[in-house]
């Protein structure tokens, strides 16, 4: 399909998620296919055919206030015949007056694929961008959203302050200055190493061990591979680290009661 039918899925794309966050679910579902996959963060959502996407939709909109996006972004990845996938990122945050806070970040493909001459959704996956979301038994949606942008607050409150930057460039040769306190851990990736950050990834030209002289004394060594910022430590278990946003990080055994002392001591 040629680059108007592009823009046109990336259009509708950002236009589903902006009315299904107003809980506009007639409008999402009126765009699907009959035999339309919903693969959503919570693991046990993932299903096909329109009644069932229906039915489930219907009923996890109960748990949610209306929703607005922000810093999206949506890039085609695929157009092959009469089909189109559209990847994307994006905060969702709820709007002003929302009976409770909630802000997280989210990733989506969509499969679009050319009926007559309307776009219909042939399926659509939604994740969080550290996995899925671990929702407990028993747990809402919205309790697991809520207790993630908790952890997310509490730790962006402690770092208020932190006015500082680390300086590198990317993969892209693009010199980025980011902010401590938005990073939440650096993991080693060869000779290079990826600085995870609340909203964003970016791959460093530098060893792990070479940002680790410029960062300061709240990130810690988890692992040789880990680099951790113990302000964004939510839990310490054997033998791994939970972080707020969901990312787990593996601590060898061997420097399992050294890690957890080290930041056991730094939250006194």
């Amino acid at each position: 399909m040629n680059k108007t039918w592009e823009t046109r899925a990336v259009e509708l794309t950002q236009e589903v998620l902006a009315r299904f966050w107003q809980l506009d679910c007639e409008y999402v579902l009126g765009l699907c296919t009959d035999d339309v996959m919903w693969i959503a963060p919570e693991q046990n959502r993932y299903m096909r055919g329109i009644a069932a996407v229906s039915k489930d939709l219907f009923a996890n909109r109960k748990e949610l206030v209306p929703c607005h996006q922000s810093d999206a972004e949506y890039t085609v990845v695929q157009n092959c015949g009469r089909a189109i996938s559209v990847v994307g990122r994006y905060l969702v945050t709820t709007d002003d007056g929302a009976p409770y806070f909630i802000q997280v970040q989210q990733r989506c493909q969509f499969t679009w694929e050319l009926i007559g001459e309307d776009l219909k959704i042939r399926s659509i996956y939604v994740s969080n961008p550290r996995g899925e979301l671990a929702v407990a038994d028993g747990e809402s949606f919205v309790n697991a959203l809520g207790r993630m942008a908790s952890r997310y607050m509490e730790a962006r409150i402690a770092l208020k302050g932190d006015h500082r930057r680390v300086v590198f460039s990317d993969g892209e040769g693009t010199t980025r200055f980011v902010p401590y306190a938005d990073i939440v851990s650096v993991s080693a990736k060869g000779k290079r190493c990826i600085v995870h950050t609340l909203t964003s990834d970016y791959d460093a030209k530098m060893s792990i061990s070479d940002m680790r002289g410029k960062l300061g004394d709240e990130f810690v060594a988890a692992h040789r591979s880990y680099l951790v910022n113990i302000h964004y430590v939510s839990a310490v278990k054997p033998y791994e680290l939970e972080m707020a946003d969901g990312q787990i990080v593996p601590i060898p055994q061997r420097r399992y009661t050294q890690v957890r002392d080290e930041i056991m001591k730094a939250h006194g």
